[in-house]
């Protein structure tokens, strides 16, 4: 069994295929910028969007990179909340709740005694006899 399931691949450069597209596309957009914008304003913005593409490229928290934390932040935000418990207030702190207490009323029995005891009359069906027991 492969121990490293979610690892992805290196292409070229040490840079994952993933990696290799944001970093070309990055230069593509610069490439284009250089020539379209003055210099001054060119510089502002290839910072910023060179910044940004290698945060969203190689920035990873708690194993999920930065676009996926971005996209669940904005779900998070937009989503409905469903509210499991809400906590009643209360003057203090701690409050004393009278429980009723059911009376289960058991009706006893009455005990029964027998008329006579029935030991004597035990003794009579015994057999007594002047035999030693055998030994086993």
């Amino acid at each position: 069994m492969p121990k490293f399931l979610e690892r992805e691949s290196v292409v070229a450069f040490g840079l994952t295929f993933k990696n290799l597209a944001i970093m070309a596309g990055l230069g593509f957009i610069l490439f284009v910028l250089y020539y379209v914008l003055p210099k001054i304003i060119f510089i502002l913005l290839a910072i910023l969007i060179a910044g940004s593409f290698l945060a969203t490229s190689f920035i990873k928290i708690g194993g999920q990179t930065l676009p996926q934390i971005i996209y669940h932040a904005f779900g998070f935000l937009i989503g409905g909340r469903i509210y499991v418990w809400n906590k009643t207030r209360s003057s203090s702190p701690v409050s004393l709740v009278q429980k009723k207490v059911k009376k289960i009323e058991k009706k006893e029995a009455p005990l029964k005694m027998a008329p006579q005891s029935r030991l004597a009359s035990l003794g009579s069906r015994l057999d007594f006899s002047s035999k030693e027991p055998e030994n086993y």
